[in-house]
Order: structure tokens, then sequence, then C-alpha cells
């Protein structure tokens, strides 16, 4: 059991497009499989208690049901996740000496160089 409270107007986010766990998609096969397996014991049951041409029918269904079943077993289910829509940044403006605003438009920085040693700096 959950203990996370769901609010019926909250949306799940995916952050993830890959598929759901092995564990998910084992069980449902296993739950196909056992279902696929009871309806061939009920074709055996039914095979035993009708008339004649029916039973024949119940009984090739009982006969070849396991194949099937096995082969649906086996199948994995490749059911894909809507990987939704991805991010895109917004442009963005551009810096540089073709920029018509003087504010943003692009300056040299002041450099200022060192004399060296024995060169008094300060006047």
């Amino acid at each position: 059991m959950s203990r996370r409270s769901e609010r019926p107007d909250e949306t799940v986010i995916s952050v993830t497009s890959a598929q759901p766990g092995a564990s998910a998609d084992l069980e449902s096969r296993i739950v196909r499989y056992a279902w696929m397996m009871s309806l061939r014991i009920v074709c055996f049951v039914l095979a035993v208690v009708t008339p004649s041409p029916w039973r024949w029918v119940f009984l090739v269904g009982a006969v070849f049901l396991p194949s099937v079943a096995v082969v649906l077993a086996n199948a994995r289910k490749t059911t894909k996740v809507d990987p939704g829509q991805s991010y895109v940044a917004p442009t963005r403006p551009q810096i540089g000496p073709d920029s018509g605003d003087d504010s943003t438009s692009f300056r040299r920085p002041d450099v200022i160089r060192d004399p060296g040693p024995g060169h008094d700096t300060e006047k």
C-alpha cells in the first residue's frame, strides 16, 4: 500500500521515457499464463461432461492451449511510453559589436598595464 496521498487534480510528470519495469512485465505474463491454464482445465472438464461433437472441440482446445499459453507468456510487452515534450530553451539575445543598444553593446574592457618593478605608480 502506498503511503503517498494522491490528489485527484495532481498531474504526474514523467522524468524518463523508460519502459515499465521487468517485474511488472513478468507479473502480467504470469497472470496471462495462469488464465490460459485455467481455461485449459475448463476445457478438460467440459470435454468430459458434454456430448460427443462438443467433446472433441473442448479436447482439441485442452491439447493446444498449453502451446498458445507458452508463446503468449514468453512474449514481452513492448508498449511505448509517451516521452512528453522535451525542453526547448528560449532564445537568448546575442551580445556582440553588432548590437544597436548602447547599454548592451560590446565594449572592450579598460586594461591597466603594470609598468613593472622599479617604477613608482603613485606621483
